[in-house]
């Protein structure tokens, strides 16, 4: 039985009166345990009735325990990720299991397993006295078989009745299978922390080699994990691991197996680890968004017990850095809320993913803020109205069709008579901040995300362009047809209108995003190999005229913030009604990145928030951490366009002494528009 004491090490000292009511409990849990030890015993000792045959788990089940050889995810630069699943498992016969780490093993756990049948008497009696000599739970009385049956077939509780069930069975293993088989099973079932259940799983998690290949140290130190994985775990306490490793050795020289000057050399071994998931948990949502997109292709059995290399796109840099500013960005919303958590104890959540801009490749991917808390994937699962980060694609289907960024467009109040079937009522679209600005040009409307001139411009292309572009950029959900879908009222993913964006990064050529390159099967097979054909979906001197305009968001407009990253970006912002929805989607030639934020079920992140103020400098954040000091590019124009000096509020051409001149580009052939 595992121990159910531990000490608390730096909590000074203790008041007389607590230690000796602290003393008194500690006495009532080893006489309880003991009392569990010795009925145990008692009940298996006088023939009591075990447990209804139908209660016990059929023994024909246990050999198909034996799991396959589990897939492994790779990062895009070959380095091990983690498993598919997340326990790791890896079934090796007992043969290839080194007789060290199998002596090591049986002297930690059940020094008697090849003397005794399913219940060791003389470990139990030896157990209940030493518990009640030391007043505390010292040593447990199961044998490894014991052990392999709790494993593998019955729950966790500390109740008379399990117990029972366990000695039953553990009883009718003993009857059908060698001692050998059983420590086989056993080696390969139990848990070593870290998601590696076996030995094999286990010195590939901690020294990324196989069983075969441990040293003495390493065997030793293994053996002394099943015991407790979480608190002896060399990964997170290498002084406790270094003890408990001295623990096994010990028992190996009382048990004969090893000679003291073998136990000292071992035991003056440094504590050195070599894990092979150094990046394991970063990316949780990334790995189910794999695992689920594979079980559709492949099949669930093959993609968790196939032995297959699935070399994904992610980035371990970028997913951290991805992590972090989500963690941090969310940190301050509440921070600024004054740490005061919503009713029912909700609290903000974000959605970030990084493509490659030119290759579609996901590169960092991160779905909410605490994966243990939700594995609800905001990022690819959630449709949200995006808000004004939608209005990008009313105007390049404004710009397909031979409008310019210097193209005048009234900023005044304006209505509509909208059909609901039995009434017909007026739709006054406004202004964020409720003014008019008069005559404005699409660059300074889509610049500072002015509402009316945009609803104006789709009223004069149509509803239908729009939606034929959206669906040409990946985009597939439904999308309302009526004017208010220029303000992003049609919900849609986070990976959705990234897909979207990183068209306007690539020059129009559309890279649907991706997350697995390359899957590899037993015997080095290519199973699937995928690089999505990218498709010019838009011109690129469409796809340039807009880049253009949308730097100047970060520039002049609602995304200042993002000028933080100190080379040329371009990006919109989102923001819905009652900022119920945070939206930033921006890129630079390379990097396209996204970020959603809002709660789950929805309500306002904060009556003044806007996603210039709150995402833009989370979406900053990542970009700087993700780029560092990689060479800065900037936004190449094609030959098919010039560029020409403007006013900036009258949109007509002007010369370098006017004030309100800025360099605007145009497409060739649409001169005079």
């Amino acid at each position: 039985m595992s121990s159910l004491i531990h000490g608390v090490p730096g909590r000074g000292v203790i008041p007389v009166s607590l230690r000796q009511e602290r003393d008194r409990r500690t006495r009532w849990r080893a006489a309880t345990a003991t009392l569990f030890i010795l009925m145990s015993l008692g009940t298996a000792a006088w023939g009591a009735p075990l447990a209804q045959v139908e209660d016990l788990p059929h023994l024909l089940q246990l050999p198909i325990f034996q799991p396959g050889e589990p897939s492994i995810l790779y990062d895009d630069e070959g380095r091990v990720l983690g498993p598919i699943v997340p326990e790791y498992r890896a079934f090796v016969p007992l043969s290839r299991i080194s007789l060290k780490l199998r002596q090591a093993i049986i002297a930690a756990e059940d020094a008697r397993f090849y003397e005794h049948g399913a219940l060791d008497l003389k470990g139990i009696a030896r157990a209940a006295v030493r518990n009640l000599m030391s007043a505390s739970v010292k040593e447990g009385g199961s044998t490894i078989t014991q052990q392999l049956a709790k494993t593998l077939f019955l729950s966790h509780e500390r109740t008379i009745g399990r117990k029972v069930k366990e000695l039953g069975l553990a009883r009718e293993i003993e009857q059908s299978y060698t001692k050998d088989q059983i420590l086989e099973m056993y080696l390969n079932s139990i848990y070593f922390g870290h998601g590696a259940y076996g030995v094999e799983a286990a010195a590939r998690t901690y020294f990324s080699k196989s069983v075969t290949d441990l040293t003495l140290p390493e065997a030793a130190l293994l053996a002394g994990l099943p015991r407790a994985p979480g608190r002896y775990s060399p990964l997170i306490d290498v002084k406790r691991a270094k003890a408990r490793r001295k623990y096994v050795l010990d028992r190996m020289v009382a048990t004969g197996v090893l000679k003291q000057a073998q136990a000292r050399r071992a035991d003056l071994t440094p504590i050195s680890v070599n894990p092979m998931f150094r990046s394991k948990g970063i990316a949780p949502w990334f790995v189910d968004y794999v695992r689920q997109q594979l079980d559709v292709r492949l099949g669930p059995i093959l993609v968790r017990q196939g032995g297959l290399k699935i070399y994904t796109t992610l980035n371990a840099g970028m997913q951290r850095a991805a992590v972090k500013a989500i963690s941090r960005g969310i940190a301050e919303i509440v921070k600024r809320k004054d740490g005061q958590k919503e009713s029912g104890g909700a609290v903000p959540e974000g959605a970030l993913i990084a493509l490659d801009a030119r290759t579609g490749e996901i590169k960092a991917l991160v779905g909410g803020l605490n994966y243990g808390r939700s594995q609800f994937n905001r990022a690819v699962q959630a449709r949200r109205q995006p808000g004004s980060a939608f209005k990008p694609l009313v105007y390049a289907a404004a710009f397909e069709r031979g409008l310019t960024a210097a193209t005048i467009f009234d900023d005044a109040p304006i209505s509509f008579e909208i059909n609901t079937g039995k009434r017909s009522e007026t739709w006054a679209p406004e202004n964020v901040d409720r003014k008019y600005r008069g005559p404005v040009t699409l660059r300074r409307a889509l610049e500072e995300s002015i509402n009316v001139p945009t609803i104006r411009l789709i009223a004069a292309i149509g509803v239908d362009p729009v939606i034929d572009l959206a669906h040409r950029l990946g985009i597939t959900s439904e999308l309302r047809r009526e004017y208010a879908m220029a303000l992003g009222v049609s919900e849609v993913s986070l990976l959705e209108l990234m897909s979207a964006y990183q068209a306007f990064a690539n020059r129009g050529i559309l890279s649907p995003p991706f997350a697995v390159r390359r899957v590899v099967g037993p015997g080095e097979i290519v199973l699937e190999e995928q690089f999505p054909q990218p498709q010019q979906v838009m011109r690129e001197e469409v796809a340039f005229v807009l880049t253009s305009v949308l730097e100047g968001v970060v520039e002049r407009g609602t995304g200042r913030a993002a000028k933080r990253v100190g080379r040329p970006v371009a990006a919109k912002t989102g923001t819905t009604q009652a900022a119920e929805d945070l939206w930033f989607l921006g890129y630079t030639p390379s990097v396209v990145a996204g970020i959603w934020l809002g709660y789950d079920q929805r309500r306002s992140i904060g009556s003044h928030e806007t996603a210039g103020k709150v995402a833009a400098p989370i979406w900053a954040d990542f970009m700087r951490q993700s780029l560092g000091d990689s060479p800065v590019e900037p936004f190449l124009p094609p030959d098919g366009v010039y560029q020409t000096l403007v006013n900036r509020r009258t949109g007509q051409q002007t010369s370098s002494t006017d004030p309100e001149a800025i360099e605007e580009y145009f497409i060739r052939g649409q001169e005079g528009l």
